[in-house]
């Protein structure tokens, strides 16, 4: 009669059906099975729960294009919600393949246990703290009731909120006091503690400089090998180490602001030390071409226009300065003076005057009035589409022609022919390049609406979080 009893116990349960300890491989993806964001093979979560879920999350992906994957079962076995959610995740591949914004929602009832596990792309809007805080606020208190559809419902509704409304994520970081700029400003300053070393080491090969004549030939803006430590390292490191002890944003930026200017001021500075030490050997032209190598830093007037958007003008006047002051005859030191553009070309060869002309070249002829020495300055066109030819070294050298031999295709490279020519000497080349394959976007699926019965191929670096009650 007991055997009865127990064999009828055990077939009731068979039919209500044995919950089960699932892996990886065997939870059901519902996408694939029938577009439904909620796996719920243990009905947790009521059909209606499921519907409403599936509604918001439809919703969400059309507007944001993010995915967001619901999971409910009774165990996982001995597995943690951390790595079953990273494995999982990686598995279905949530969010799209070029964005990784998916969000994988694990809830585990044996370990009394939801999980919220982001795509690298989620970790701005759904950082571990915000993570955290929806569960402990939303999910975790109608849990503790028995209520599983009411905390899913919650959670789910302010994710959405979240990821449609940037303001309510500000609201929502608000009452949030915890340091995110100065754990920036620490992680920053571990990561330069360990990896300046090793940029040093790299730098090497293009040397440092020991003094303002390291090179026989012509002036460098570099720093010695102690500057480097202190400005690019020390100095750096000791800044961050600093900032990281408050959380002012404002305070970060203007001190980090501060730095990048003292240093392109030091740059600055130091290119006009460097070129008016090379100027008393009267090597001008040499420091004339240091100054246009070095004039880049104009460039940062966008970015600090304050003081490099006033010192522009006065540099550009000193480098026309340095071209124009008169040189001394290298024969009888007299000084020489400059012909103009109308008196020069019977100084100039044939070549040189063709370059002139096509404006790739400008060149200054220096004429001595005592011995009639003459010097000639070659001032390129950093801007001009020329190269000097290889057979008759004339700037007259360019790309006449460019022609697709071979197309590429998504499965294969192409072929392309260059002809340059020589506008002096009519010197031609013919050269091939590969051209390579056409890129995919792995993402298949259109920028708006559902994936339509599958995941996008996301990844996830193991962001998010996690609550037990």
């Amino acid at each position: 009669m007991k055997k009865t009893i127990l064999l009828i116990f055990l077939l009731s349960l068979a039919a209500k059906g044995w919950p089960q300890s699932y892996t990886v491989d065997s939870v059901p993806n519902t996408k694939i099975i029938n577009n439904s964001y909620v796996s719920n093979p243990d009905a947790l979560i009521t059909p209606g729960a499921v519907a409403q879920i599936d509604q918001l999350l439809a919703s969400l992906e059309q507007q944001t294009t993010a995915q967001v994957a619901v999971v409910v079962l009774h165990s996982i076995g001995e597995n943690t919600p951390e790595d079953f959610a990273q494995a999982l995740f990686v598995k279905w591949g949530i969010g799209r393949a070029n964005k990784d914004n998916g969000l994988l929602i694990l809830f585990v009832e044996d370990q009394r246990t939801v999980r919220f596990h982001t795509g690298f792309g989620l970790e701005g809007a759904l950082p571990d703290a915000i993570c955290k805080r929806i569960q402990i606020q939303k999910m975790v208190p109608a849990f503790k009731e028995g209520n599983t559809d009411a905390g899913m419902l919650a959670g789910i509704e302010e994710v959405f909120k979240i990821l449609t409304d940037p303001a309510y994520t500000d609201e929502l970081r608000e009452p949030d006091k915890t340091s995110d700029a100065s754990s920036l400003t620490f992680f920053f300053a571990m990561g330069w503690f360990i990896v300046g070393p090793f940029v040093f080491f790299m730098k090497r090969k293009s040397g440092y400089s020991n003094s303002i004549q390291t090179s026989s030939d012509k002036p460098n803006s570099k720093i010695s090998k102690g500057q480097w430590w202190l400005l690019c390292y020390l100095l750096p490191l000791g800044l961050a180490t600093f900032l990281s002890f408050n959380n002012d944003w404002v305070l970060i930026a203007l001190s980090f602001y501060g730095y990048f200017i003292f240093m392109a001021l030091l740059k600055y500075l130091r290119v006009l030390s460097r070129g008016n030490a090379w100027l008393k050997k009267g090597l001008y032209s040499t420091v004339y071409t240091f100054y246009k190598e070095n004039s880049k830093w104009m460039g940062l007037a966008i970015l600090f226009p304050i003081p490099f958007a006033f010192l522009i003008r006065p540099y550009k006047r000193k480098m026309q300065a340095v071209r124009e002051h008169p040189r001394d005859c290298h024969q009888c030191g007299t000084k020489m003076n400059r012909l103009s553009e109308a008196t020069e070309d019977k100084y100039l060869s044939k070549e040189y005057q063709f370059e002139e002309n096509l404006k790739s070249v400008d060149y200054d002829v220096w004429l001595c009035a005592a011995c009639g020495s003459v010097s000639v300055e070659q001032y390129v066109n950093e801007r001009t589409k020329y190269a000097a030819c290889p057979k008759c070294k004339t700037y007259a050298f360019y790309t006449e022609r460019t022609t697709t031999l071979v197309h590429a295709t998504t499965s294969s490279t192409g072929e392309e022919e260059i002809i340059k020519r020589c506008k002096y000497c009519n010197n031609r080349e013919r050269t091939t390049i590969t051209i390579p394959m056409i890129s995919t976007s792995s993402d298949s699926s259109s920028s708006s609406g559902d994936s339509g019965g599958s995941y996008g191929g996301g990844d996830s670096g193991g962001g998010g979080a996690s609550s037990s009650w």
